[in-house]
């Protein structure tokens, strides 16, 4: 079937734009697609119109700010939008999740997080945690930047200590697409961010208060993919991020592109169609299995 867009609103009334993929029948499974930093929805495309073809209903949608859900007295800046990570995790992330199974006759959901994406499930409310029966994480960790790939890692002081303080002071907001950077930003979201990157502890050493109790209270399964060639984010960055997680049960699985049939995956790149396909099955695999424990990957289970 054709995927249908739509709008749907967040807890403070904030109109926010989605995307509904469904399944010729009826659907085995929810999959809430959760995009990466500054990344719209139309990115996941491919991978949700696979999903659907394979049984599941899948959505997808774009935090406020960012694509679709960009509104229109901001098209041209977001120095008028009042939002940081928090506001995307409780507020966004909550709707879509609950929207979600909603229509799925009010059965939990399963997600697969991006990078960020993975972060809103581990940061949003109780209730909405609960709503979630498993997470794949891809491309997902800790954002501390001093544990960052080389690549990534040369980079950041540039964003966090230049260009991304003075440009957001100077505009209201990041414009990340400007300068190259990421994307354009609210400016809660871009300080936030920086405050949680510069230190070692990521979001919960820098803002405990406001984040370890959600952390801690998340109970859903966890299976996290760490990519060997990530330009950003490291298996050191991937580990801190589940060790946070104090009580959910999660494995890691390390993957080097040859194993997948592919030349390169990167940050980015797991998402991409070309050649793609044996990963994507695998992520498939995770979230159709009966548990963690049964999945049939090579996986490592960090707290056995």
């Amino acid at each position: 079937m054709e995927p249908t867009a739509f709008n749907f609103h967040a807890d403070d009334a904030t109109p926010l734009a989605g995307i509904l993929y469904r399944p010729t029948g009826k659907p085995g499974s929810a999959v809430l697609i959760a995009g990466a930093l500054g990344v719209s929805q139309r990115f996941y495309a491919p991978f949700a119109h696979w999903l659907a073809g394979r049984g599941h209903l899948v959505m997808t949608f774009d935090l406020r700010g960012i694509g679709a859900s960009r509104q229109p007295q901001h098209r041209d800046s977001l120095r008028a939008l009042d939002a940081d990570m928090l506001t995307w995790a409780r507020l966004d992330f909550t709707a879509a999740v609950r929207h979600l199974a909603g229509l799925h006759d009010g059965q939990s959901v399963a997600v697969v997080g991006h990078s960020l994406g993975f972060h809103h499930a581990g940061m949003t409310d109780a209730r909405t945690q609960g709503m979630i029966s498993r997470v794949v994480a891809v491309a997902s960790g800790s954002g501390y930047w001093r544990d960052w790939a080389t690549p990534s890692r040369r980079l950041a002081p540039v964003m966090f200590y230049l260009a991304g303080p003075i440009a957001t002071a100077l505009f209201g907001y990041f414009p990340g697409k400007r300068l190259r950077m990421v994307s354009d930003l609210p400016a809660g979201v871009m300080r936030q961010w920086t405050r949680w990157c510069c230190h070692p502890e990521f979001a919960w050493g820098a803002e405990p208060n406001l984040v370890l109790s959600s952390l801690q209270a998340a109970n859903f399964s966890i299976i996290a993919f760490s990519f060997t060639d990530d330009e950003a984010m490291t298996e050191t960055c991937t580990r801190k991020l589940l060790a946070a997680f104090s009580n959910a049960r999660f494995v890691l699985e390390r993957v080097a592109p040859d194993e997948v049939g592919m030349n390169a995956i990167g940050h980015m790149g797991a998402f991409k169609p070309s050649g793609a396909i044996h990963l994507w099955m695998r992520f498939e695999e995770c979230l159709v299995a009966p548990s963690i424990d049964s999945a049939d990957i090579s996986t490592e289970d960090f707290r056995q």
